[in-house]
């Protein structure tokens, strides 16, 4: 077996242990090949918030490194992709909820982690969705239904929107149905027309961002909720949230520059810009709409954690950090 066939396997062996791979991109690295960069960035991206501020850039530049890699190496090395790679692409699965109820997590199994595959932002499907996007911005059009425009095979491509949703300030109703999101952008909360909200059947989209409160129009939602964190059927719990970007597998410094330094965004509550250190990150759950929502804040202080509203009844009676179930929060 040939020495890179040996770090090939060990990865298919551990598909989660990040040593090895960061071994291999060493490896790469000294015989020039940019697979390197691309393995590097990939490690760390799955060990960073989907949440985190400067995610989209280094999902641009992830994207742009996979053009130089092969099919068949990329089988190999994205795990979490694992189904695009099928041949024929099969659907995505969800394991999240499997052997975390509130008697396995009294037991010691840890909760479950945030979605943290990258979204591929040269593929064709992304190209289209975000066209269809301007298009929509351009025309005012009241109702938005994107996936339904892609061609077939294309939704499993897709597992976030494009910031620039921020644009559809006309669109009322914005149906999502049966898609395979992992994460909804917090620029949904600037849809200001936004009546009607339908991601029904999206069983891998857990939780939404508290900037979706700001969509004041909003009135009838259409939700999965089985699917979510801490839902009254099953009460599954909620990731835990540290503090800082990384979910602790991999150093900070492992990030390009631009990731890793402190960033400024929009707090989530008062929605004054900050330098976003992660310090106030916490979840709540409250009614949206017709459904109740986890939502994820990222706080600019304290004080903005304190001004959240009272969560909704029979749910955590406060913000919190995850890493338990809804009953066990409730004390």
């Amino acid at each position: 077996m040939s020495e890179e066939a040996a770090f090939l396997s060990a990865i298919r062996e551990r598909p989660g242990e990040d040593t090895v791979r960061l071994v291999y991109a060493d490896w790469l690295d000294e015989r020039g090949d940019p697979r390197g960069a691309f393995l590097r960035l990939h490690t760390v991206l799955l060990a960073t918030a989907p949440d985190h501020v400067q995610r989209g850039a280094a999902e641009s530049e992830l994207s742009r490194l996979r053009l130089q890699c092969s099919r068949e190496w990329l089988g190999a090395v994205e795990f979490e992709r694992e189904h695009l790679h099928a041949e024929p692409p099969v659907r995505p699965g969800c394991r999240c909820f499997i052997g975390l109820f509130p008697s396995e997590v009294k037991k010691g199994i840890p909760p479950p982690e945030l979605h943290a595959e990258p979204q591929d932002t040269e593929c064709g499907a992304w190209k289209r969705l975000c066209e269809l996007v301007e298009r929509a911005a351009d025309d005012g059009r009241a109702e938005f239904a994107p996936l339904g425009e892609l061609q077939p095979g294309d939704r499993e491509h897709i597992v976030t929107l494009p910031p620039t949703i921020a644009k559809l300030k006309r669109v009322r109703r914005l149906h999502l149905y049966g898609s395979h999101l992992v994460r909804i952008p917090p620029e949904i909360g600037e849809m200001d027309s936004l009546e009607e909200f339908d991601p029904y059947t999206s069983y891998r989209l857990h939780w939404f961002p508290y900037e979706i409160t700001r969509c004041k129009n909003l009135r009838t939602s259409r939700v999965s909720t089985r699917a979510l964190y801490g839902n009254h059927k099953y009460s599954p719990p909620f990731p835990r949230l540290t503090p800082g970007a990384f979910a602790g597998r991999v150093e900070p410094r492992e990030l390009p520059l631009a990731c890793a330094a402190p960033t400024v965004r929009a707090c989530s509550v008062c929605a004054e810009p900050f330098e976003d250190r992660r310090a106030h990150r916490v979840w709540i759950t409250l009614r949206v709409a017709t459904d109740d929502l986890p939502l994820l804040v990222n706080a600019c202080s304290e004080e903005c954690v304190r001004a959240l509203p009272k969560p909704q009844s029979g749910y955590t009676n406060r913000p919190h950090r995850g890493g338990t179930s809804r009953q066990q929060q409730q004390g």
